[in-house]
């Protein structure tokens, strides 16, 4: 990949991550996350115990309601890495607000001519 096409890839990745992720966070709304989310999609975290909880997308979408959103929380996304191979990508970012401080690392692929979420796994720290 030449790198001009990389960039405007990783570009592009950051803009569909701000638009859609950033913003059903700083919304709570689970529809932003419709267009970024792959209909597959599936959240990898650790449990309470320490093992693995898989998350699919319905599961996920459903703690999000724009009624119970805290209009103090502002929340701020920084990428901390963005790699792309082709159609497929890697990214890291940190999404912080007053409260909580995520680290998400995201694979990514461009299918049908836009970048998709497909894996997700994080790790989150109560920020209290």
């Amino acid at each position: 990949m030449v790198a001009t096409d990389r960039r405007k890839e990783e570009d592009a990745i950051r803009q569909a991550i701000l638009d859609y992720y950033h913003e059903g966070h700083a919304r709570h709304d689970a529809a932003c996350y419709e267009p970024i989310l792959h209909p597959e999609w599936r959240f990898f975290l650790l449990d309470q115990d320490g093992g693995l909880r898989i998350v699919d997308r319905e599961e996920y979408m459903s703690w999000y309601d724009p009624q119970d959103r805290d209009p103090d929380l502002v929340w701020e996304t920084e990428f901390l890495g963005v790699d792309v191979t082709g159609d497929i990508a890697a990214v890291k970012l940190r999404l912080e607000c007053q409260k909580v401080r995520y680290i998400d690392y995201f694979n990514m692929m461009r299918l049908g001519g836009r970048w998709w979420i497909v894996h997700k796994m994080s790790h989150g720290e109560d920020k209290g």
